[in-house]
């Protein structure tokens, strides 16, 4: 928003989505509530943003959940299927659908949020790292199949200070230890 983009974010909780929206200003963003992997919502976002702001030029797959703690060995099936369809399977299909509807035409950029956990060794969250280390996997096939017209690109942070992460830090000797910066994303 600072640089004249015009922004939509999606989440699942309401009420901070509006504080989101409100902080970047009614004028330059939206927010469209829903869960990311559901393919209605992911069509109900591209077709609010094309028709407020135009075609889409960026792409942010930002989602992550990890709703267990604890090895694979005993991990729910069930559960680690959610966790690769919410973290890995919806990014795709975020991304073919933008793809469809603008940056193929157009080119642009998309970008992934991975993690550190899907690069090596993450006890207790290992499946959410297996997720992860599929987004890392899909960065690298999708900029060759998009490039040069679109860039694709992938982030991926190790421990950041959330309440999603709170019991990966929480009560840890030295938490940031690992990492070359000696400290924990904020």
């Amino acid at each position: 928003v600072d640089e004249g983009a015009k922004v939509a974010i999606t989440a699942r909780g309401e009420e901070a989505l509006a504080a989101a929206v409100e902080e970047l200003g009614a004028d330059n963003a939206i927010g469209i509530p829903g869960k990311a992997h559901d393919p209605a919502h992911q069509d109900d976002v591209i077709a609010k943003v094309t028709a407020r702001f135009g075609p889409i030029d960026h792409l942010v797959n930002n989602t992550g959940i990890n709703p267990v703690y604890g090895g694979l060995l005993d991990i729910d099936v069930e559960v680690a299927k959610k966790i690769a369809e919410v973290n890995a399977i919806s990014a795709l299909q975020w991304t073919q659908k933008v793809h469809k509807a603008s940056l193929g035409e157009r080119g642009g950029n998309v970008v992934f949020i991975g993690s550190v956990a899907g690069m090596r060794n993450s006890p207790g969250i290992a499946f959410y790292g297996a997720s992860k280390a599929m987004i890392a996997r899909l960065v690298e096939d999708l900029a060759v199949e998009m490039g040069p017209k679109c860039r694709v690109n992938g982030v991926a942070p190790a421990v950041v200070k959330t309440k999603f992460a709170t019991a990966l830090y929480e009560g840890q000797e030295d938490p940031a230890a690992p990492y070359p910066l000696k400290r924990l994303g904020e």
